[in-house]
């Protein structure tokens, strides 16, 4: 085997981006898991897992937004407070 038979014949434009090669994979992890028991997956679970992650990802928002909320609460009582006592 020469070293020509082992180099890609692409064009070297079409190699730019660092992500293009012939051992790469997702540069994602599935659902947001580094874990290696997802190779072992099967279908089915992987399908309830995309649902559960959907799941988890919307709550992650909602909670997101509720402790925003709290965050403007308790800094409008803290402001109340330091008039209050004279410390603007």
């Amino acid at each position: 085997m020469s070293k020509h038979d082992r180099e890609c014949t692409a064009a070297p434009t079409t190699q730019a981006t660092a992500g293009i090669g012939h051992n790469g994979g997702p540069t994602t992890p599935l659902f947001g898991l580094h874990a290696a028991w997802l190779r072992f997956a099967e279908e089915v679970e992987l399908r309830r897992l995309a649902k559960l992650h959907l799941r988890i990802e919307r709550k992650k928002a909602s909670m997101k937004v509720l402790v925003g909320e709290r965050q403007r609460i308790m800094n409008r009582c803290i402001r109340r407070m330091r008039r209050d006592i004279g410390k603007n």
